[in-house]
């Protein structure tokens, strides 16, 4: 437990106290302390034990009206992957979209209207799965409407995205990682950019979680580099045959139309010149680089990133192949980063990492942690 959590268990502990009358002083725990609690539980949780985390936040909206307004931001910070979603963002439809989604087999029996809601939920969105998006509307239009159900599905996501657009104002996280439920040819990325109202909604995006395959045409390449340029964290993966899909350029591409990288994190695929070249764009703004499976063969050499990576705090290196040893030396002679605090070369293959050890424990007075 960090000391700022300790902190806000403390105060929260305090507070809880019971009275000479047998009531607490729920109500009097400050904002900023209840908010604190609910963000620790939720972010613990959320890559743990989800529907667990999801039910404790939920409990805690009924707690009182005080506790239901800082709980709920947090619980609807992110997409629920339950048809339960859908039918709480369907109220958020206008009279004439609804009319138009009933036509098409969209039941809006059960869901109830704008005025009913208590919440703008869409507004609490910070971070959106495309994935997780399309597994509760999959899941929705399962359970309400006839089969086959793809059209609906299609109708309902780029409706839903509308709503997202007019109402959320705080995304900060974007995820296409994974390939969508009615969705094999990775065609979401290509919604999203396609309508100038989607392109608004998501160029203020800081974080980008994408599978290089979701770039279905030049076009849609052009349209990212042109939409998203404010990303500090970028995640890659480039888990696909580099003889069909010329990625290295797509990526570079990418990385070239950003203004200030922070973190960049490469899955499988392969490091080439190209690639290198762009990163040094970020060279003095890089915090963590990460490399997971990729393949360096094509890498003769890393120099031109670490020369001005200055800032670099976590360096890591796992599971890859074919590193050279002079691209083994470059990584190692890192350890003299200033700010470097962890570093992790498990599992790659590279013949200089029995020499790591030493050299770190040259440098123990920086703490540098290896993991």
């Amino acid at each position: 437990m960090t000391q700022t959590e300790y902190y806000s268990h403390y105060r929260y502990k305090r507070c809880l106290k019971v009275n000479n009358n047998g009531t607490s002083n729920i109500d009097k725990i400050p904002t900023e302390i209840l908010r604190e609690i609910f963000s620790i539980l939720y972010n613990d949780g959320i890559n743990t034990d989800r529907a667990e985390t999801w039910e404790d936040l939920y409990s805690c909206i009924f707690v009182n009206k005080y506790w239901s307004a800082n709980a709920t931001p947090i619980l609807w910070s992110n997409i629920i992957p339950l048809p339960g979603t859908i039918t709480t963002y369907m109220a958020f439809f206008k009279e004439e979209e609804r009319k138009e989604l009933e036509k098409s087999g969209i039941p809006f029996d059960n869901i109830c209207d704008i005025g009913s809601a208590t919440y703008c939920y869409p507004s609490f969105l910070k971070s959106i799965s495309m994935h997780e998006l399309s597994v509760a509307i999959f899941l929705w239009c399962r359970n309400n409407c006839p089969q086959p159900i793809t059209k609906q599905y299609n109708l309902l996501l780029r409706g839903i995205l509308n709503i997202f657009a007019n109402l959320c104002i705080t995304l900060y996280q974007l995820d296409l990682d994974k390939r969508s439920l009615l969705d094999c040819l990775h065609h979401e990325l290509w919604i999203l950019l396609q309508e100038p109202n989607y392109r608004s909604f998501i160029s203020h995006v800081k974080q980008l979680s994408l599978d290089i395959r979701k770039l279905v045409n030049d076009d849609c390449l052009e349209l990212l580099c042109q939409t998203c340029r404010r990303l500090k964290i970028l995640k890659i993966d480039m888990t696909v045959d580099e003889t069909f899909w010329p990625s290295d350029n797509k990526l570079a591409d990418i990385i070239k139309s950003q203004k200030g990288l922070k973190t960049f994190y490469l899955r499988r695929g392969k490091i080439t010149p190209k690639i290198v070249s762009a990163l040094e764009i970020h060279a003095k703004s890089l915090k963590m680089l990460h490399f997971r499976r990729v393949d360096f063969e094509k890498c003769t050499s890393l120099q031109s990133i670490f020369n001005y990576s200055k800032q670099l705090e976590v360096l890591i290196v796992r599971g890859c192949k074919n590193l050279s040893e002079s691209v083994c030396e470059e990584l190692m002679n890192t350890a003299s980063f200033p700010k470097l605090v962890e570093v992790d070369f498990e599992d790659s293959n590279c013949e200089g990492l029995m020499s790591w050890s030493t050299i770190i424990k040259r440098h123990e007075h920086q703490n540098i942690q290896v993991v």
